[in-house]
């Protein structure tokens, strides 16, 4: 039991139940990043190209023909791990920005990727248009997490401040 009165209880429970919310707010942003992360990694292994060579279809894959945006995507990745292990606070908040930031540079590197060389024999194919969308998908939950990523509250009040807010309320009835 609680050498504290009921009226002074209720604030630190609050307290704590809003601080458990938060970081299970935090948590879930944290997860729908990194499942959209990978699902933005699986663009890369369609084919993004396509092409008739000695009469033979050739399939190029997105990690082939961009591996810049590969690397991008395992950067991002990293951070969306990393973003998802801290707890609330700065540091969450940071690496959820530096995600954020990521995305959409793999955002434009797919869409800068999406003209074709004026070759005769070579179309695009539905690699591109995927890794568009769901690149924009991870941008969305990057800043989801980048709002959920706050600290839920500076401080807890201390004990002494608690109990001169108190009297002074039961002073002023």
């Amino acid at each position: 039991m609680s050498e504290l009165p009921p009226d002074e209880e209720l604030p630190r429970k609050l307290d704590a139940i809003e601080r458990s919310l938060a970081t299970n707010q935090h948590r879930w942003s944290g997860r729908a990043t990194l499942l959209a992360a990978l699902a933005t990694g699986l663009p890369l292994l369609l084919p993004w190209t396509f092409s008739r060579r000695l009469g033979l279809s050739v399939w190029q894959l997105g990690v082939e023909t961009q591996p810049a945006l590969a690397l991008t995507w395992l950067a991002g990745l990293a951070t969306s791990i990393a973003a998802l292990a801290l707890h609330p606070g700065a540091r969450a908040q940071v690496a959820a920005a530096v995600t954020g930031v990521i995305a959409v540079i793999f955002v434009t590197g797919a869409w800068q990727a999406t003209s074709v060389a004026s070759l005769s024999d070579t179309w695009p194919g539905p690699g591109r248009a995927i890794a568009i969308i769901t690149g924009l998908a991870w941008l969305l939950a990057a800043a989801t997490h980048l709002l959920t990523a706050a600290a839920p509250s500076a401080t807890p009040p201390a004990p002494a401040d608690l109990s001169a807010a108190i009297a002074r309320l039961r002073r002023h009835r």
